[in-house]
């Protein structure tokens, strides 16, 4: 069969490398000629042929040697899916050409960064394209060093390591392991958030794949509808392939302290001054994350100040032992310290959020919620299971920051409030219901106590909801019809829509 206009083009545009032209003219071909029907029985093992053939060694499938590795990439092994070919372009050109391909076939695909996600089928699916982005892992810093190009297959622990030799950091994530893109395309919680905004505010220039293949950049100049619309829009509109962030002072003063269990109620006492003092002071973050083992603090001040007094509520509160030694020290520094605190092994995740403004009693009724429910799940003879309460404090400098720098879709207003979470690990799929279960509970108290006093705001932190939790939709009807329609103008087709696996999506929402 020769091989028609349509795919002869395709290749011309797409082919890398030394690729064997007819075969993949052939399979292609022989694909195209087929009905709706037949196109899709045969999809499946069309993909794993034609994207080796085409791409070569950028190309992993069941029978290659890293697939395996590629597959489990991953944090949680409930989102360990089998798709039938994983892509690791290391270009914005091969992204656009995988994309192409992908299109063509129609393939369900899937984009991975870090992978650090909980909801099964945001980051892989089953027997469709997976397009990894961990060889994109380039950091360039401009000349004048007040900016930096990042590779969205960078963690930030890289990202930090990488710009610590010139006394620089960016906004980016507080977790080491976490990737760049999920966290800036979700909006983001920085250790600077207080001073400069959410992590998404940062960026001032994203370079981006579009459905069409068309690669263009979005700024405060250029496509600035798209510039707003990714600074928490998550997966709608193309693959960013780089992120350019401004940066920042990366001299800075830090402590984690471990705490007893027994001190959470002083904790959370002292969480109501914090919030106060924060309104005065834009250079404070705190974490708050308490297991049935142990709560630890982190202490972040954006200069190094020794000791800063936005945190006298805090220090005279007996503790355990130190993680972080109080002092100054850079970004890297802090990260490579708070490696210690990530929870060890290959487990499942399950998150769930809720935000208030400050509330003593739902913080109360909360962290009993939880310690019924961590005993509930030992009565139930549940074991190798870890619920970790978190309390992240926010300031109204932090949404007045993002507001000077364009805004964001989030539709937070500019008030001192909280983002609750509750994480779940777990190692047995046996058990994911009763977390599940555990989970919501816990949840679903706190939003009755914050409803029933006033302080409950609809906003749901995309990065740590659960799926059933419409995070989209609590950016508030405008924002979200106004992503509907941005997204609709950068991909008429809406092939991020119908053949992208899952991921927060509007036409979900």
């Amino acid at each position: 069969m020769a091989p028609s206009a349509s795919v002869t083009k395709l290749l011309s545009t797409i082919r890398i490398g030394s690729a064997p032209l007819m075969e993949a003219e052939a399979c292609l071909s022989n694909f195209e000629s087929l009905s709706e029907e037949g196109k899709e029985a045969a999809r499946p093992s069309t993909i794993e042929k034609v994207f080796p053939l085409v791409f070569g060694d950028i190309t992993a499938i069941e029978s290659s040697a890293s697939f395996e590795e590629l597959k489990q990439k991953p944090w949680s092994t409930n989102c360990w899916f089998s798709p039938r070919a994983i892509l690791t372009p290391a270009s914005a050109e091969q992204v656009s050409s995988i994309l192409a391909l992908v299109k063509f076939l129609g393939a369900t695909f899937s984009v991975q960064g870090g992978g650090h996600h909980h909801n099964p089928g945001f980051t892989s699916n089953e027997g469709g394209v997976v397009i990894a982005l961990s060889q994109l892992n380039k950091i360039t810093i401009s000349e004048d060093k007040t900016t930096a190009a990042i590779g969205p297959g960078l963690t930030w622990l890289d990202v930090y390591e990488a710009l610590d030799p010139y006394g620089l950091t960016v906004t980016g994530g507080r977790v080491p392991k976490v990737g760049v893109p999920g966290l800036l395309l979700g909006g983001g919680l920085s250790f600077q958030n207080s001073e400069h905004g959410l992590s998404c505010a940062g960026v001032v220039d994203y370079e981006i794949v579009l459905s069409d293949s068309t690669i263009v950049h979005a700024n405060a100049t250029e496509n600035t509808n798209l510039f707003w619309a990714l600074k928490g829009g998550h997966a709608n509109f193309g693959i960013v392939t780089t992120f350019t962030m401004a940066t920042v002072s990366n001299k800075v003063w830090a402590e984690a302290r471990l705490y007893s269990p027994t001190q959470n109620a002083e904790l959370i006492e002292a969480l109501m001054k914090y919030h106060e003092e924060i309104e005065k002071n834009d250079k404070a973050t705190l974490i708050f994350s308490a297991t049935s083992q142990v709560t630890a603090l982190v202490f972040f001040y954006t200069i190094p100040v020794e000791n800063p007094e936005v945190f006298n509520c805090y220090y005279s509160i007996p503790f355990m032992g130190k993680i972080v030694e109080p002092g100054c020290r850079t970004m890297y520094q802090v990260m490579r310290a708070l490696e210690n605190l990530m929870q060890p092994g290959t487990l499942s995740h399950k998150m769930r959020t809720m935000t208030s403004l400050p509330d003593l009693e739902m913080y109360k009724a909360a962290q009993e919620s939880w310690e019924n429910q961590v005993l509930a799940l030992e009565a139930a003879g549940i074991n190798h299971v870890y619920l970790t309460m978190v309390f992240q404090p926010i300031a109204s400098s932090a949404i007045k920051a993002c507001d000077v720098k364009g805004g964001n879709p989030l539709g937070l207003k500019a008030q001192n409030h909280n983002w609750f979470l509750i994480l779940a690990d777990y190692k047995n799929a046996d058990d994911e219901e009763t977390i599940i279960k555990s989970v919501r509970t816990i949840v679903d108290r706190a939003e009755e106590v914050s409803k029933k006093n006033g302080t409950y705001l609809p906003f749901k932190y995309a990065n740590y909801s659960s799926r059933d939790q419409n995070a989209l939709a609590s950016y508030g009807a405008e924002n979200l019809a106004r992503l509907r329609e941005i997204a609709l103008k950068y991909d008429a087709e809406e092939i991020f829509q119908r053949l992208q696996n899952g991921g927060w999506l509007v036409s979900k929402a």
